[in-house]
């Protein structure tokens, strides 16, 4: 099994939301298979237009980033515990950006617990 990245982004905040992004941008050029679960505020970067919005001095808008991981590959998942807790949050598949699949835990974890096993990298952000 190749090493494979999974990260957990449980943050709106750029001074987490831009790291994460960037480890899986480096990851992914690097040819590592490589996934990013947004859960929790971490969701509100996949709400459509709004990763456009979040910004950090001296770096393009999160959008870039985004848009950039989704080239590269990178697996984008907005955390889906219950259909109906997210339309209480106002995440639908039609309220996300294009490209990031709706997922449960169980989903995540089928994937991430054998990689970690394998020596690839699992961190929650």
């Amino acid at each position: 099994m190749a090493q494979e990245v999974h990260l957990v982004l449980l943050s709106n905040d750029p001074d987490r939301a831009y790291p994460a992004l960037m480890l899986a941008l480096g990851a992914a050029a690097k040819g590592l298979k490589t996934e990013i679960y947004f859960a929790m505020k971490g969701l509100d970067i996949v709400r459509k237009g709004k990763a456009k919005e979040i910004t950090m001095q001296g770096a393009p808008p999160l959008g870039q980033f985004l848009d950039d991981a989704k080239k590269l590959g990178v697996k984008l998942c907005a955390c889906a515990p219950s259909r109906q807790m997210l339309e209480q949050m106002g995440i639908s598949e039609q309220t996300v950006e294009g490209g990031v699949k709706l997922e449960d835990m169980m989903g995540f974890l089928e994937r991430a617990l054998p990689a970690a096993k394998e020596g690839g990298l699992v961190l929650f952000i």
